[in-house]
């Protein structure tokens, strides 16, 4: 069945409003789609409110950063996000990411490229990130593209990078349960882990409370698929499926077993 449980927002770095995205599942037939914004739950009331109206089953949940070795992004779905004390949690990880982006536009500034941080607070409805940089980036004629922007300037490890405060991946699978939320590990591509290497983080993941994986991902191969099926049921983790949209061209909608939604859905304590 159709479902996507790994959309963005302009709560944070997606083009769509959360009105607009359920409007969007409604039209492709996705009964199923969880609002999982960059550090921020802003955008989820707004998208209940459409989803009732469009009989849309809307998960409410985010993305956090996280912190192991390397950035690690953890998926919180059916989280409390009318709790005031986990709303606080998320202010604080909305500050460190505007501390991030004066410190990036500061370095932008040696290479020319002249953003102020009103410019940037102007071009984005929520929660700002690199992809907002990207787009005035092109739109000021710095890079010829968005790909671009990432791959000489503001990608990880790049010359104007700069990281953010972030949890550890421990205390964001912490702070997700203790607000009623289910933590499941985005995107295991983008831990650039294979092999025994993965399945030894994956297992002290479960070990510290995972209860999903993200196996089926718009950028994952079919081999990267097996590969991480063969571990959810090994360390009897629930098998996602999400997009990760953020904009027009990217993918929208995956395919998943009634099953494994049906144990996600089963999960929700709300």
């Amino acid at each position: 069945m159709k479902v996507d449980l790994h959309v963005h927002t302009t709560a944070s770095d997606g083009l769509l409003s959360p009105t607009a995205i359920i409007s969007k599942a409604n039209e492709n037939r996705i009964n199923t789609i969880a609002i999982a914004d960059h550090d921020t739950i802003d955008g989820i009331p707004e998208g209940m409110v459409a989803a009732n109206e469009k009989g849309v089953n809307l998960i409410p949940a985010l993305e956090i950063s996280a912190k192991h070795d390397k950035q690690i992004h953890m998926l919180g779905y059916f989280v409390d996000y009318t709790n005031l004390k986990f709303q606080n949690f998320v202010n604080k990880l909305k500050n460190s990411r505007d501390d991030r982006n004066q410190k990036m536009l500061k370095k932008l500034e040696k290479f020319g490229f002249e953003i102020t941080i009103e410019e940037l607070k102007a071009s984005a409805e929520g929660n700002i990130g690199r992809p907002h940089i990207a787009d005035i980036m092109v739109k000021k004629g710095y890079v010829s593209t968005f790909k671009e922007a990432f791959e000489r300037y503001i990608g990880n490890d790049k010359s104007c990078y700069v990281s953010k405060e972030r949890p550890s991946i421990k205390k964001a699978i912490e702070i997700i349960k203790k607000y009623k939320g289910v933590p499941v590990l985005a995107h295991p591509k983008y831990t650039f882990l294979r092999n025994e290497d993965l399945d030894t983080f994956i297992s002290y993941l479960a070990d510290v409370g995972l209860e999903g994986l993200e196996v089926y991902y718009s950028k994952h191969s079919k081999e990267e698929q097996e590969e991480y099926l063969k571990l959810a049921e090994k360390y009897s983790l629930i098998p996602t499926a999400g997009s990760d949209y953020h904009r027009n061209g990217d993918v929208f909608g995956m395919d998943l077993k009634e099953d494994y939604l049906d144990r996600l859905l089963s999960m929700n304590s709300i």
